[in-house]
């Protein structure tokens, strides 16, 4: 099992030292944004956990919101160093005055981790079906589909709450009546830092490209987000146990 685990981080390096090392391509515009957001984490078993997500994205035109967010997330674990996921995802994107886009999002993926001494892997691959209703300009459905694919690299600090961590995404684009290619690349550098047990802060700076596209976009954000994992139901006999114990006959 070891052996076929290293194997597996060693395509993931290999995959993420070809994304950092891609050229950054040439931009003719730049935005620069923040976005913040929750998690809330409840798992439900040992295989399966619950998670919702809501996200607010500003950006730096007019100080203005330009998304709202939020995603239901369920993920099952079905080996030691797999999860499968299941999400739907709502936004509404903002425009102009008086525009807005309203988007839904429906996904599936597959989720692995894998610690080495003090360094964590982190990997998601995830197909991405997107119904985008535009009601700026009277009323049309946009269909798009993409596959994400995301490697992130943590480290915990010797006696220290801080984890640093290097993240690198790519989106293939797989819409209809468009050219299938790669769409868009992340960078993304920051850390976690555990408040308690169930909850934490993390804090990143990330680079964003649009690739393959006639108006390059280059985005610069930063992300403040919190998450808090709620405790883990008891098992049902160890509750009816306890329950037969303080009612003896």
């Amino acid at each position: 099992m070891s052996g076929f685990q290293n194997k597996t981080i060693s395509i993931r390096v290999i995959i993420i030292t070809a994304i950092l090392c891609k050229t950054f391509v040439s931009v003719s515009q730049e935005h620069r944004m923040l976005w913040t957001g929750a998690e809330f984490d409840a798992p439900l078993s040992k295989k399966l956990q619950v998670t919702l997500s809501p996200e607010v994205r500003f950006t730096d035109q007019s100080q203005k919101i330009d998304d709202i967010l939020f995603e239901a997330n369920a993920r099952i674990r079905w080996l030691k160093l797999f999860q499968t996921e299941f999400s739907y995802r709502f936004s509404r994107s903002y425009d102009d005055p008086g525009q807005y886009f309203n988007g839904n999002r429906l996904s599936a993926g597959l989720r692995s981790a894998l610690d080495i001494g003090r360094f964590r892997f982190r990997n998601r691959l995830q197909y991405m079906h997107s119904l985008t209703n535009k009601h700026s300009f009277g009323y049309s459905i946009e269909t798009r589909r993409h596959i994400r694919e995301g490697l992130k690299i943590s480290y915990n600090i010797r006696k220290s709450k801080l984890e640093p961590f290097v993240q690198a995404e790519i989106y293939y684009d797989l819409s209809p009546d468009r050219n299938h290619e790669f769409s868009r690349i992340r960078y993304r550098a920051g850390l976690e830092l555990p408040v308690s047990k169930r909850s934490a802060f993390e804090i990143f700076f990330q680079l964003q490209d649009k690739l393959n596209t006639k108006n390059p976009l280059r985005t610069y954000a930063l992300g403040m987000y919190y998450s808090f994992t709620l405790p883990r139901p008891k098992p049902r006999i160890q509750e009816q146990s306890f329950l037969n114990d303080s009612n003896p006959e």
